[in-house]
């Protein structure tokens, strides 16, 4: 499941037994802040049974890249929680992901969009944290045309056909598989406002 709001750890202790085991937590919000409801959410997703966790970062356009990515680790070090710890769960995440979505918010230049979106890439090289890009074909190709740069890392795609399986996956942007799918969209599961994601075994 992904979410973006608070979860509490009854909810993932539901989650875990109907079946779910992994999690995405939203850490940074389009305003350009961190998502206050982050670190708790991250600790409750352990505490609940979850096996991975990850956070994802859905990025202010107005405001440059790098900060974003190196204010959302900021923050979260604030808690004690820190990329692949060796301390191990509560304190931990798996990766990022880049939230690429919502055309409207972006520039109408696909270049300008291309040099953000590297940005986002570079800060996350440059402090050594794993990344991925969440989006879809409806979404990636209005924002910055047939661009491959994203293409080295792993896709988390969106397509709300209740069908956890990647059966309709067409090649874009560079991507020939993804890594994960979201296959429904926001549902009430154990009380818990979240989406549906289907992340089959490597």
């Amino acid at each position: 499941v992904d979410v973006s709001s608070l979860v509490l750890p009854s909810a993932f202790q539901c989650l875990r037994q109907n079946g779910y085991d992994f999690a995405v937590i939203r850490a940074w919000m389009e305003t350009g802040e961190p998502d206050p409801d982050s670190p708790h959410t991250l600790y409750n997703a352990w505490h609940g049974g979850m096996k991975d966790v990850d956070v994802y970062l859905f990025p202010d356009t107005t405001h440059a890249p790098e900060g974003q990515v190196s204010g959302l680790i900021s923050y979260l070090r604030g808690y004690n929680i820190t990329c692949r710890s060796h301390y191990g769960p509560p304190h931990t995440f798996g990766m990022l992901w880049l939230d690429i979505e919502a055309p409207q918010i972006w520039s109408h230049d696909q270049a300008v969009n291309q040099k953000f979106i590297q940005g986002l890439m570079d800060e996350a090289a440059d402090l050594g944290i794993p990344l991925g890009v969440y989006t879809s074909a409806s979404q990636w190709i209005p924002i910055v045309g047939d661009w491959t740069g994203g293409a080295k890392y792993p896709l988390w795609y969106a397509h709300y056909d209740n069908n956890p399986s990647f059966s309709d996956f067409s090649p874009f942007g560079g991507w020939t598989r993804p890594a994960i799918k979201q296959y429904t969209g926001t549902s009430d599961v154990c009380g818990a406002s979240v989406d549906n994601d289907w992340y089959p075994p490597n």
